[in-house]
């Protein structure tokens, strides 16, 4: 366990790049997954967020780099869909994900389960470490209460409860990080200012992910810019 535990120690201070794609994306296939953790390493990221178990078994086959596993599941009259059973749970960890990340709310979940269970399990049976994706300052101590190894501030904004999505979420890491609290921050970092602040106040690492991974993004930022551009003639 103190090996897989070293692995999370392993992103202190550094950029964890998610690499995700859209069930759109031309990027939507494990090798294109694994190229862009690939190109992400040689870049200087620390660990990469992925999701599913085919894309995570993908990752691990190109690098060695810690592995931050999810496994997004809709679930009909459900909320919550970040890795949100057991099994789901489970799954990444088998496919080569050293930390699972799971929704942290306290949200109903499918089969009733509870956060608090899901971590003792993957903890007891895998020795995987726990990082719970939480909207609130009041959720990150919840989740440190059972033991979670880390927070991350992926829902912030992103729930029913917590709607403000005009900056990065620093006022929840602010607060957490002021309470002792290890905190990663994702959502909504695009530019080297945001990373900058981010570690100012506290954050333990930074996940990036459309900013790095997502070309569409990417090129609409920059083509958005013709429209404010003052052009010759």
């Amino acid at each position: 366990m103190s090996s897989v535990r070293s692995r999370l120690d392993a992103l202190a201070g550094g950029i964890v790049v998610s690499c995700q794609a859209g069930p759109e994306s031309p990027l939507n296939q494990p090798q294109m997954i694994a190229a862009l953790a690939a190109s992400s390493e040689r870049g200087g990221a620390v660990g990469f967020r992925v999701d599913g178990a085919a894309n995570i078994s993908a990752v691990r086959a190109v690098s060695q780099l810690p592995i931050i596993g999810i496994n997004k599941q809709p679930h009909d009259g459900f909320d919550v869909f970040i890795t949100p059973t057991l099994g789901s749970a489970l799954e990444v960890v088998a496919a080569g994900a050293e930390i699972v990340a799971i929704d942290g709310t306290a949200r109903p979940r499918p089969g009733n389960e509870r956060f608090a269970d899901i971590v003792q399990t993957v903890h007891a049976e895998t020795g995987a470490a726990v990082m719970a994706d939480i909207a609130t300052c009041d959720e990150a101590m919840a989740a440190f209460d059972v033991v979670a190894d880390v927070v991350a501030t992926t829902l912030a904004g992103y729930t029913t409860y917590s709607t403000d999505r005009s900056e990065p979420a620093f006022a929840v890491l602010e607060q957490v990080a002021s309470l002792g609290g290890r905190v990663i921050v994702e959502g909504r970092i695009w530019t080297v200012e945001h990373v900058a602040r981010c570690f100012e106040l506290g954050a333990f690492a930074v996940v990036i992910g459309s900013a790095v991974t997502v070309p569409e993004f990417i090129t609409r930022r920059f083509v958005a810019a013709i429209g404010s551009a003052v052009l010759p003639g």
